[in-house]
């Protein structure tokens, strides 16, 4: 489905006009109108051409489509289901859908002393008809505390956005020496000996323990887990011989893969895979005892990587990030002879074991007699130029003296892990014979202060010195000529940058500290609107205006509750007041004034006619000593 939808895009682009030859286009011209003047033959519109099929969108026609529309049946089963009291236990889960299309819970609802850690995921496909068959599997490490039966619960899971049941398993843990009780199969990765390096390509050898009685077929889609190290799936090779490892021999299938570190310090490195099985499987359309495939996912322990940073110490000039052991081929041009302006090509090969596939040829230095582009890197994907062991680029030069003896030496030097030493792999002259200009052509000027390139003696660094003309223009006038860095005020713009980190970090500190004590917010919040209300009261107050009064003053009382209520002031009502009240406040005289305020305000807000709160306006004194005490606990 996926393959279709993608070639029907493809299809339906516009597809490029024609090209016709300039010197057949009369002919075509002709032909057209001798087929037009004829009544009775076909019109052809010479604008119209059948489209050329796309070789990609054919290639992905021809593939079959993915099965997204069978019911997802998930599995669960516990690897090995009898395993010794701490040993290792895998639980996997296996769902015949596309993996990012599985949502899982947050946590697993594993039985009490189980405990459940995911440590893989991954997804293959089966031919299955005429669609290939999505296939997820996600491994949990399951460390049991104590010996016994734990029995994993089923549970619901999301694929395609709908809900699947995942069934039951169980798993019996045994004391160690048990019968038949054993750990499950993992995998086990090997680094190369000696220190690592940032931007080192090295191979990891990722081992599949063979059970030797044939069944381990191979080991696909190996991948590694960490975001400290970039893996290269398309350089891998695969093997099998004996490992020794712990004092112990046996058989492996192994499969190296191409690594590089990307960060400097302590990482943590882990890998996955798919095992494939040849079993004998109960419940299957085939004969008895036939062999079928069967994939399982396997991965290792996470093991701790000390990852170093390249030494500034002894670095040497043309440097570009090489890192491992390399040899240089005798460097050739496109040709010994030469007239001075004319260009020629200086080809480079660089052989060895390292990070090749992405070596970055050395620019090479300004020089006086010489004009040089950039150099042409290797065209080559990166994971065929690793694979077969050679970088290959070139410069396009062009001399511009007829005194040139030999191509300039262009610094180029690499790093030996081994050595923990930069070592010099400069690219040596190459004999030239430079002819002089044809009469009547012009050389381009050679570049002003550029180094001079001597014929006679390579190693001389001497520069010719040559004054510069008068300027045609004036330029910027300067009110002082007094420097930047002795004038008053330049002290002050140094001390400027340091104020503004202070006071980001001031503005910082604030703002987590609100953060973390949302009450201090609210609390200000509250104080700032008690005032405006306490200053409204006493206005309506003096103009002997009742309702205005009694409204501000049951706002004051809601602004000073709000805080401890965690609501908003106009959201409380008469009791939320006198629960927030101090509990020496909710009796008395109080509590019947501020029944009275409340009373008032829903009269005046519902059109009471016989209540307007007039006499209200004598206790004012009260209110507002009220008031003082709920503001000073804010």
């Amino acid at each position: 489905m996926l393959a279709t939808a993608i070639a029907s895009v493809a299809f339906g682009q516009a597809q490029p006009t024609p090209r016709v030859n300039p010197a057949a286009r009369p002919l075509l011209g002709r032909e057209v109108s001798r087929q037009t003047s004829n009544p009775a033959a076909p019109r052809v519109n010479p604008a119209v051409v059948a489209p050329s099929p796309d070789p990609l969108a054919s290639l992905m026609m021809s593939q079959p489509a993915i099965d997204v529309d069978s019911p997802v049946v998930p599995q669960a089963e516990f690897d090995p289901p009898l395993a010794p009291l701490g040993g290792r236990v895998t639980y996997r889960l296996t769902l015949n859908a596309m993996s990012d299309s599985v949502r899982l819970p947050d946590q697993l609802p594993a039985p009490p002393g189980l405990e459940l850690t995911q440590t893989a995921r991954g997804q293959i496909y089966t031919f299955g008809g005429p669609r290939y068959l999505p296939r997820t599997t996600i491994n949990y490490r399951a460390t049991a505390q104590a010996v016994g039966t734990y029995v994993m619960p089923s549970f619901v899971v999301t694929a395609y956005s709908k809900t699947v049941t995942v069934p039951q398993a169980r798993l019996i843990i045994a004391p160690p020496g048990t019968q038949n009780a054993r750990e499950s199969q993992r995998l086990m990765v090997e680094l190369p000996p000696g220190d690592l390096y940032v931007g080192q390509t090295f191979n990891a050898r990722v081992i599949a323990p063979d059970p030797g009685d044939g069944t381990l077929q191979g080991l696909s889609q190996v991948q590694v887990n960490s975001d400290a190290f970039l893996a290269d799936a398309g350089i891998y090779r695969v093997s099998r011989a004996p490992v020794t490892r712990n004092g112990r021999t046996f058989l492996g299938l192994i499969h190296e893969i191409s690594i590089t570190p990307i960060r400097e310090g302590t990482n943590t490195l882990t890998a996955q895979g798919h095992a494939m099985y040849m079993r004998v499987l109960a419940g299957q359309p085939l004969q008895p005892g036939s062999p079928i495939q069967a994939n399982q996912l396997l991965e290792a322990d996470p093991i701790t990587v000390m990852v170093k940073g390249l030494p500034r110490d002894g670095e040497l000039p043309g440097f570009t990030g090489a890192i491992g052991v390399f040899a240089l081929d005798p460097p050739r041009l496109s040709t010994n002879e030469v007239r001075a302006g004319d260009p020629l090509t200086l080809s480079v090969t660089v052989r060895g074991q390292g990070n090749i596939g992405r070596l970055i040829p050395p620019r090479m230095a300004t020089l006086r007699e010489w004009q040089a582009f950039p150099p042409s890197p290797d065209p080559s994907p990166p994971y065929v130029i690793q694979q077969r062991g050679t970088y290959g680029f070139s410069y396009t030069l062009i001399p511009l003296s007829d005194r040139l003896k030999s191509t300039p030496a262009i610094p180029f030097s690499y790093f030996d892990p081994k050595k923990v030493a930069y070592v010099n792999l400069t690219i040596p002259p190459v004999p030239l014979t430079v002819k002089p200009a044809p009469a009547g052509v012009t050389l381009a000027a050679p570049l002003r202060g550029a180094p001079r390139w001597d014929p006679e003696d390579e190693s001389t660094g001497e520069r010719e010195l040559v004054l510069t003309g008068l300027a045609e223009t004036p330029g910027r006038r300067a009110s002082s000529l007094v420097p930047l860095q002795q004038r008053v005020w330049f002290p002050a713009l140094q001390l400027f940058p340091a104020f503004v980190l202070g006071g980001l970090w001031v503005w910082d500190q604030r703002r987590r500290y609100v953060e973390e004590h949302p009450e201090v917010v609210r609390k200000r919040r509250a104080r700032r609107g008690l005032r405006r209300q306490l200053r409204l009261a006493r206005r309506a107050a003096a103009a002997r205006d009742a309702g205005g009064f009694v409204s501000a003053a049951v706002n004051a009382l809601r602004e000073a509750s709000a805080p401890y209520a965690e609501a908003a002031p106009e959201a409380l009502v008469c009791a939320d007041v006198l629960q927030e009240l101090p509990e020496e406040e909710r009796a008395g005289q109080n509590e019947q004034m501020v029944r009275r305020f409340f009373a008032a305000a829903d009269a005046n807000r519902f059109g009471n006619a016989g209540v307007n709160g007039a006499e209200l306006l004598a206790l004012q004194p009260e209110l507002e000593r009220l008031l003082a005490r709920l503001k000073a606990r804010l």
